[in-house]
């Protein structure tokens, strides 16, 4: 027995004498390998390289020049390295290599984060009432940054309140967080905006009303495209009861078309899709959530209000993850800092404009006096819709001309059937609630028959316009399923 112990500690020391053999050096940028005595760890170094910030993410391989003896596939940690929302510099990062038989090594990555600047030009020349006080500057911009970055303006807005008619030049600054420039931006005050506006730019004045600083406006011969990614910063979502376990996630330039010129049509049309856009850039359906409507027959099983289905807004989340309104949009309202009756409140696709609950002059608007699309003539523009409290809520059909085709739609998210074919339970949930984190990862949970439920997503790390989803839904039986979902 001790001549077993003996020779078993005699083939240890040998093994332990070969496993210490040989060595090596090594710099920051190349390989500190670690491996199983049957296997060859991978041998790497790094160049440094310079990335672009907005190239998103950008795989690490083709920095790396790696070799493995054994023919080993490899692969990275991390496999990418992230551009989006950096700053420019200098940054390095450790990468381990592995060849999957438990071999590793491990290259620090340098690389530069570069940046470049913004550019804006003026695309249009405003003519603004001197009833109007803010000039927003970005609505009569044109720019570019080819990094991806969203740009901030210095001033956001013009004061226009103490000027006079007249022609003006005001000095603004933008950026990118980074890197600023300047432009000359012009503009004109003139006394009457009804005769002096074009409807373009009547369009572009109700934006510019809107809480939101990231909508935009554009005109060709035809069209008014208000473009926005159709989230608002107002409250989501909070006060359904009856949900369809959809939740909101952000459209990828949603444009709006307004007709410049309206012209009334044979007939009211009405379309199982979005019939107008408030100023702050978020669609707006008819009462239903159930396709179109017998215009002259309401039906109270199809009213998104009747059915507990809105939240505290007067929107929720469609079939596509997308969100829109279907009755008045007060958070919106209540976040704008000069709401009148006056004030256009959104845009019907013909081109006719939406107001409030009173007619523009502040008179209260009787019973009756609204039309099937609740609207009414109008002076001005020919024709104008209202908000109210009665169903319909806002327009329900469109009295102008509308080319049905060119009508926007947010399409579901892809990536998988799921998030497409969820189906509203019956009955109510309890305690929805939504939040949204700095990180910007959102979560809406409720109860249902005595269980919870959620759905939360957060931003891809390397994929733009893509999620991180989670959810454990009434209509997959309270599955846990995930999965990444693209815009």
């Amino acid at each position: 027995m001790a001549m077993s112990v003996f020779q078993l500690s005699s083939i240890t020391l040998l093994f332990l004498s070969l496993s210490g053999c040989g060595g090596g050096s090594s710099a920051d940028n190349t390989s500190t390998p670690t491996n199983s005595t049957e296997n060859a760890a991978p041998q790497c170094t790094a160049n440094s390289i310079d990335i672009a910030r907005g190239s998103g993410a950008v795989a690490v391989s083709g920095s790396l020049q790696c070799s493995d003896v054994d023919g080993d596939t490899l692969s990275y940690e991390p496999s990418t390295i992230q551009s989006d929302g950096v700053e420019s510099g200098a940054y390095t990062q450790t990468i381990t290599i592995s060849d999957g038989q438990g071999g590793q090594t491990q290259v620090a990555l340098s690389y530069q984060i570069t940046n470049q600047a913004p550019s804006c030009i003026q695309s249009s020349l405003p003519k603004v009432s001197l009833s109007q006080s803010n000039l927003v500057v970005s609505n009569y911009l044109s720019c570019s940054d080819s990094n991806g970055d969203s740009l901030t303006f210095t001033p956001q807005s013009i004061d226009t309140s103490e000027q006079a008619v007249g022609e003006y030049t005001q000095q603004i600054s933008y950026s990118d967080g980074e890197l600023s420039t300047t432009l000359d931006f012009k503009y004109t005050l003139s006394g009457d905006v009804q005769t002096e506006l074009t409807r373009c730019e009547l369009i572009r004045q109700s934006v510019a009303m809107s809480p939101e600083s990231d909508v935009v406006v554009t005109c060709d011969d035809s069209y008014a495209y208000i473009t926005s990614d159709t989230y608002p910063s107002h409250d989501l979502m909070n006060g359904i009861k009856a949900t369809n376990e959809q939740i909101p996630v952000p459209a990828v330039g949603y444009a709006a078309p307004i007709k410049l010129e309206s012209q009334p049509a044979a007939s009211p049309t009405t379309v199982d899709a979005a019939l107008g856009v408030a100023i702050n850039g978020v669609p707006i359906y008819d009462y239903s959530a159930a396709g179109e409507l017998d215009l002259f027959n309401y039906d109270s099983s199809v009213d998104t209000v009747a059915l507990g289905q809105l939240d505290n807004c007067g929107g929720h989340a469609g079939r596509g993850d997308d969100y829109h309104y279907h009755a008045a949009p007060t958070c919106m309202m209540d976040a704008m800092e000069a709401l009148n009756d006056d004030t256009i409140i959104g845009w019907g696709y013909d081109g006719y404009p939406l107001y409030g609950f009173n007619n523009p002059d502040g008179s209260a608007i009787s019973q009756g006096d609204l039309e099937l699309c609740n609207g009414i003539a109008d002076d001005t523009f020919g024709y104008r819709y209202h908000l109210s409290t009665a169903p319909p809520y806002v327009f329900q059909c469109l009295v102008g001309e509308v080319d049905t085709g060119d009508l926007p739609r947010v399409a579901p998210l892809s990536g998988g059937a799921d998030r497409a074919d969820l189906r509203p339970p019956a009955g109510d949930v309890k305690n929805l609630t939504h939040t949204v984190e700095t990180d910007g990862k959102r979560t809406m949970r409720y109860g249902y028959q005595g269980e919870n439920y959620y759905v939360t997503y957060s931003p891809s790390k390397d994929k733009m316009n893509c999620y991180e989803f989670e959810m454990k839904a009434i209509s997959n039986n309270g599955a846990i399923q995930t999965g990444t979902y693209c815009r």
